[in-house]
């Protein structure tokens, strides 16, 4: 094979080629300008700023509390103080025995003894007053509350019994009164309203009714020898003790004279014994004022000065009488 000295056509074409791919390619290098660097700085790219997300923090989360375990023990209950308790009332009715009224009329569960009849120049009445016997139904007091001239007051009266024209009628016997609702015997202070007066005798003596008013007229310093006055605890628990065989008299005016009711007002106003014993006695209007007196008080005067029956209207609605004292006969 012979070597040549010189290159073939083709071969000087591929060198022909090859040096001008080089030279374009150097001819297409990007151009630097200033101090040049070893390196090729690089064009600064845009870089994404970071933003700030909003998110929910974490909801916080309950700790449970313990919860208390639920344990039965027993609480104790409060106690009531204890409050005095009425005695019970002893049933017992009183029985009669024979008794004379100054040796002459017998005294029984019908009697009564007038102890003052005034009369007008015309006749007619103008006051009356009386003793009146009742039979004890039982042995104790009971109250009540009414209402008397814009006030309440408590009202104590005994149980007992009256043969009105030969018809026996349960009557109310008011003995006094203390303003207020439903105050017990045990708490009335020891003033006017909480004393009772009384003449106790026994049988064997001479029974003298009219005597026994005679002395109370008189001045208070005189009587207050001939009277006894006991409270209403006293006077209870003396109820009580009297023996079976006893016989109760009350005296108590039943017409009063018209110049005297406005004194009885004004003591019904401001006295609580006044305003208990005489309030069945009047009556009074829507306004508070007395108009006179009432229905009661002269079926009272009609029974004792004419024997009449006591309205069955009246009885129904409760008949009443009051002490200003009482009169107690053992045998």
């Amino acid at each position: 094979m012979r070597r040549s000295d010189s290159f073939s056509p083709r071969a000087s074409l591929l060198i022909c080629l090859t040096l001008g791919m080089l030279l374009l390619g150097a001819s297409c290098q990007p151009r630097y300008e200033g101090r040049p660097t070893a390196v090729p700085t690089r064009v600064p790219s845009h870089t994404n700023t970071p933003t700030i997300t909003s998110t929910l923090p974490p909801a916080p989360t309950v700790t449970s509390s313990p919860t208390p375990t639920l344990t039965q023990t027993p609480t104790p209950l409060p106690s009531t103080t204890p409050t005095e308790t009425p005695t019970p009332i002893p049933p017992r009715a009183a029985l009669l025995f024979p008794l004379k009224a100054g040796g002459a009329n017998t005294v029984n569960w019908s009697y009564f003894y007038l102890s003052r009849k005034e009369l007008r120049e015309d006749k007619s009445l103008l006051s009356l007053s009386a003793a009146v016997a009742f039979q004890l139904l039982d042995r104790g007091i009971h109250s009540e509350t009414v209402r008397v001239r814009d006030h309440d007051v408590t009202l104590y009266y005994l149980r007992v019994s009256h043969v009105y024209n030969q018809v026996p009628i349960e009557t109310k016997l008011v003995l006094t009164g203390y303003f207020g609702r439903a105050v017990p015997v045990s708490a009335l202070p020891a003033d006017g309203a909480a004393f009772v007066n009384l003449r106790t005798q026994n049988s064997d003596a001479v029974f003298e009714p009219w005597r026994i008013q005679s002395d109370w007229l008189l001045p208070y310093e005189q009587r207050q020898n001939l009277f006894t006055q006991m409270t209403l605890t006293d006077f209870e628990q003396l109820l009580a003790d009297l023996p079976e065989r006893v016989i109760l008299l009350a005296h108590h005016p039943v017409i009063w004279r018209p110049d005297d009711w406005a004194q009885a007002d004004l003591d019904m106003s401001r006295l609580s014994g006044q305003a208990a014993r005489l309030n069945a006695f009047f009556d009074h209007d829507a306004f508070d004022l007395l108009t006179g007196q009432s229905q009661m008080a002269e079926a009272w005067s009609a029974y004792l000065l004419q024997n009449q029956v006591i309205p069955p209207e009246v009885a129904q609605a409760g008949l009443s009488f009051s002490a200003e004292y009482l009169i107690i006969v053992i045998p």
